[in-house]
């Protein structure tokens, strides 16, 4: 397999909102704890969202029709501006930032921003997509860096399935029918959301309550949520583990294996009423999937020790952002283009799933 572990690496950045960029950030404790209720029938997630209609993966089950369900409510909203905290742990350190996230549009109008600062470093991230290109800008004390990738053109090769660079028609795709792993590049919370449905299959969701803590101007709230837990998909596992012992064909990859600065398995909390994510959680093992299976009851808890934290809070909806806040110039930076690198990758992972048994014929 093509997928190296320097690249999982970077793909684990991206689903943490880009914000996983390792050694970032510097923190306190949580505000937010989680209360569990009694668990949930494995027909919470339907009920949850009853008038979503998407298309799932064939081996859908319910935690993952849940993500999917959220997935879908958050790219039909007109708009989304939320306040963000982020929490990275790692070697024995606790890294902190604060930032703010605005989505406007949907398919292939989608705008997003995502600004990071890193609490007492010199570093901070900034996300931007127009719709046309997606811009990354890294700021870390040895420099700023920026890299750019152009949306129109991984949309044109998704939908015409061009063969060459030269061979795209630039606005003559849309979004509409992308597959996720496309999805999982155009930015924001989709792409976080899109690639978090590739990489893990998520148990039933249980019901539970985020409660924030009381501050200066207002009372403690306690807020109903439904909570996730994904485990690695085995082909994204093995991938994973791919650059660090050879593993035979057929033969499951070994969770146990995973690099310990890597997480094992995934906590997604989402609003009852809104199916918004409000904490994304990435932490080691915590919620055995062998023992889920053989019935065994385990009540979903935070983590007293996760390795990246993601919280939104302060959301609103389909209230009007101004256009130029999804507007970025890279200035005197000499920046990147990744178009190709992200063309060539997707190509061949196309390629690896038209090859497999039971692919379908074209």
């Amino acid at each position: 397999m093509n997928s190296k572990l320097p690249r999982l690496t970077s793909l684990v950045i991206i689903i943490a909102a880009v914000a996983l960029a390792a050694a970032y950030h510097r923190t306190g404790a949580a505000d937010a704890t989680a209360q569990p209720t009694r668990n949930q029938a494995s027909d919470a997630a339907n009920q949850a969202a009853s008038s979503t209609k998407t298309e799932q993966r064939q081996d859908a089950n319910p935690g993952d029709e849940l993500l999917s369900q959220a997935a879908a409510q958050l790219e039909r909203r007109a708009s989304v501006s939320a306040r963000l905290r982020h929490q990275v742990f790692l070697r024995g350190k606790q890294l902190y930032g604060l930032g703010s996230y605005w989505q406007q549009g949907m398919g292939d109008e989608l705008r997003v921003r995502l600004e990071l600062q890193i609490a007492g470093q010199e570093a901070a991230l900034l996300q931007v997509s127009n719709s046309r290109h997606l811009w990354v800008e890294r700021r870390l004390p040895t420099g700023r860096t920026v890299s750019r990738l152009d949306l129109r053109q991984l949309r044109a090769d998704a939908m015409l399935g061009a063969s060459h660079l030269d061979a795209i028609q630039p606005g003559n795709a849309s979004w509409a029918s992308a597959p996720p792993e496309l999805i999982a590049h155009s930015g924001g919370l989709p792409s976080l959301l899109a690639a978090l449905g590739e990489g893990f299959s998520f148990l039933p969701p249980q019901a539970m309550r985020l409660a924030a803590p009381a501050d200066a101007n207002s009372q403690a709230t306690s807020l109903p949520v439904w909570a996730i837990v994904g485990h690695w998909r085995q082909e994204k596992l093995a991938a994973l583990l791919s650059n660090h012992a050879e593993a035979s064909d057929g033969a499951e990859a070994d969770p146990s294996s995973i690099p310990s600065r890597l997480p094992e398995e995934v906590l997604i909390l989402v609003g009852q009423a809104d199916l918004f994510p409000y904490r994304v959680e990435y932490r080691k093992l915590e919620t055995p999937i062998a023992a889920i299976r053989a019935g065994t009851s385990i009540p979903y808890q935070l983590s007293a020790n996760p390795i990246v934290v993601l919280e939104l809070s302060d959301v609103s909806f389909d209230v009007p952002i101004e256009t130029g806040q999804f507007d970025y110039a890279p200035g005197d930076v000499e920046w990147t283009d990744q178009t190709a690198s992200i063309l060539q990758r997707l190509r061949e992972q196309r390629e690896q799933v038209a090859t497999r048994p039971g692919a379908p014929r074209k």
